[in-house]
């Protein structure tokens, strides 16, 4: 950082004064051997990445997930909400022939309104937690980061919930369409009609998403890709986040599958004529009526929806987050220039290029007292 001093008496030039040296951003990337560049490696370790950046990514993660597996969700839906035994193709053929092949998305549309706000609090809950609990130079932590993603899932239900009981009415053909489902679960079952399900909810995804981002953090460190040892995300990474988060999601969903069967018994029956209640009435009455056998039902579309869904959401996330890192960190490197020409006036310094070196990261080094004669 240079400051102009008056005009040298003697001969004229201009004096500059070093007021302090800051290290640009991506410096070192720059300036290693060319075969030694990583074409993708934007990044430098830092905290900077904001709220808004957090639920943005959260948002593309949450969208992309929820849709791109929506049909195999309403399969699952209908296996587990049915009294009997339904094989996976009878359930999609059961589909098929009673809505059409656009009975397959029926109410993706809200379950899409839905995931926007619930996985940008889901994301950033999890990024705040992570940065305040977890200390990266003492190495994994899978009970801290199992806690900090349940946290994060306490928000993320809490915002998706009545959407998800809407959602899952309208997979199974009920109603006319989303208003009608809300107006009519008002009307018959009140506020509550929407949040009966909601402590099932929480107790199965508190430890779903504990188990996932648990595994997702043990996987990244065992490869040594990710945000692993406290670096950042780089894209050339990316496909082992989708790995790693596919792989972790499909063990989740695997152990917590019989929560998710109560949890859509409670979010599809009508109280009016369901005399089963509670959650420990509806885990009674599945037992003896279908054994246990009847808790793992609808295990295998859940893992076959859970790894993809998992990998596409944290995949896409830490893609997506990568991405806004770099657009907000372009303008900086793309303003930064050489501070002297060659020319009319080799000593030029602009304001500019003055700017754009304080916006560079790393502390500031005071050099004060140093003066540059720049005559040659």
């Amino acid at each position: 950082l240079f400051q102009v001093g008056r005009p040298s008496p003697a001969s004229g030039a201009l004096v500059f004064r070093v007021v302090g040296v800051r290290p640009l951003a991506g410096f070192d990337q720059a300036m290693a051997p060319e075969d030694e560049r990583d074409p993708f490696e934007w990044e430098v370790r830092s905290g900077s990445t904001t709220f808004l950046q957090h639920a943005v990514a959260g948002s593309c993660a949450g969208v992309m997930e929820h849709i791109g597996m929506y049909p195999m969700d309403t399969v699952k839906t209908h296996m587990q909400a049915y009294p009997g035994r339904l094989s996976i193709t009878q359930a999609m053929r059961g589909v098929l022939r009673n809505q059409g092949a656009t009975g397959l998305m029926r109410g993706a549309v809200v379950i899409g309104a839905g995931c926007v706000p619930a996985h940008a609090g889901l994301f950033a809950t999890y990024e705040i937690a992570l940065e305040r609990f977890v200390d990266e130079r003492q190495g994994h932590q899978p009970t801290r980061v199992a806690a900090c993603g349940a946290a994060a899932t306490c928000v993320h239900d809490a915002i998706l919930t009545p959407y998800d009981v809407v959602k899952q009415r309208l997979q199974l053909g009920r109603h006319a369409g989303a208003l009608d489902c809300v107006a009519s679960t008002w009307k018959h079952e009140g506020f509550r009609g929407f949040y009966r399900s909601f402590p099932i909810t929480v107790a199965m995804n508190i430890p779903f998403t504990g188990v996932l981002v648990a595994c997702n953090d043990a996987f990244q460190r065992m490869l040594n890709v990710g945000r692993s040892g406290g670096r950042e995300t780089t894209i050339a990474e990316a496909p082992w986040y989708f790995a790693c988060a596919g792989v972790s999601g499909g063990i989740a969903g695997l152990v917590t599958t019989p929560l998710d069967v109560l949890k859509t018994r409670l979010q599809t029956q009508c109280t009016r004529r369901s005399g089963h209640g509670g959650v420990l009435a509806m885990a009674r009455a599945a037992a003896v009526q279908e054994g246990a056998r009847g808790l793992l039902r609808g295990v295998v579309p859940r893992v076959l929806l859970s790894a993809p869904s998992a990998a596409v959401c944290w995949g896409t996330y830490e893609t997506v987050r990568a991405a806004l890192l770099r657009i907000a960190s372009s303008p900086q490197l793309a303003d930064v220039g050489p501070i002297f020409s060659v020319g009319s006036n080799p000593c030029a310094c602009s304001s500019s290029q003055s700017t754009a070196t304080e916006g560079g990261r790393g502390p500031l080094s005071m050099l004060g007292g140093q003066e540059l004669d720049c005559r040659s």
